[in-house]
C-alpha cells in the first residue's frame, strides 16, 4: 500500500475510511470485477453449449429441396430423442452457391457429418466435387415426392451410435 494512502486512511474514520479505500483502489476493483465477469461468461458459455448427437446435411440445387430438412429434423428428433443440451442438426447446402460450397467442403474435410442426403441426380456431381477419395459410402435411399434421395454415410462418423439407429430407420422402410 502506498504511503500516501496509508496516511490518509489513518486520518479517516468509519464510512469515510471505507469510501476512501474503495476510491483509492477503484482501478484494482474494476479489473477484478472485469476478470470475474469474463471467467463467468466463459464458464456459462461452456455450460450451456449445445451438444450435437447427430449431424445430417442435405445437398440441394438452389435450395429446391430445403423443405426436406424440417421433415428429416422431425424424424431424427423423434428417433434419437435429444435431452437437455443435446441436439440433432439437419441443414442444407446449396450446391450452386460458392460460399456454401466452401463451408461444406471444410466441414466435410473435418468429418463433421454423419450422413449427407442428396437427390440421386446429384451423386455424380457430389463425387466429382467432394468425394474423389470415396470417403463416403452410398447405401441408404428413400423416396419423397417422386424423387429418390441417396444417403452417403461417413465411415468415421462423429456419432456412430446415432448413425446406426438412423440406418435401421431406412432399412425398415425398404
Amino acid at each position: 500500500m502506498k504511503t500516501v494512502i496509508k496516511e490518509t486512511l489513518a486520518q479517516k474514520q468509519g464510512k469515510d475510511k471505507v469510501s476512501y479505500f474503495f476510491y483509492a483502489y477503484k482501478g484494482v476493483f474494476i479489473a477484478i470485477i472485469g476478470v470475474l465477469l469474463a471467467v463467468g461468461f466463459i464458464v456459462y458459455s461452456y455450460a450451456t453449449k449445445p451438444v450435437t448427437i447427430f449431424n445430417a446435411r442435405v445437398i440441394t440445387e438452389a435450395s429446391k429441396d430445403a423443405s426436406l430438412v424440417p421433415a428429416l429434423q422431425e424424424s431424427y428428433d423423434s428417433l434419437l430423442q435429444p435431452v437437455g443440451k443435446e441436439q440433432v442438426t439437419v441443414e442444407y447446402t446449396n450446391i450452386d452457391d460458392v460460399q456454401s460450397n466452401q463451408v461444406f467442403a471444410n466441414q466435410l474435410a473435418a468429418q463433421e457429418f454423419d450422413i449427407i442426403w442428396m437427390e440421386e441426380s446429384l451423386v455424380t456431381d457430389f463425387v466429382s466435387r467432394y468425394d474423389t477419395d470415396n470417403v463416403s459410402a452410398s447405401d441408404l435411399t428413400f423416396q419423397q415426392d417422386g424423387k429418390t434421395y441417396v444417403g452417403r454415410t461417413m465411415p468415421h462418423a462423429p456419432h456412430p451410435e446415432a448413425l446406426a439407429k438412423i440406418k435401421k430407420l431406412y432399412q425398415t422402410e425398404k
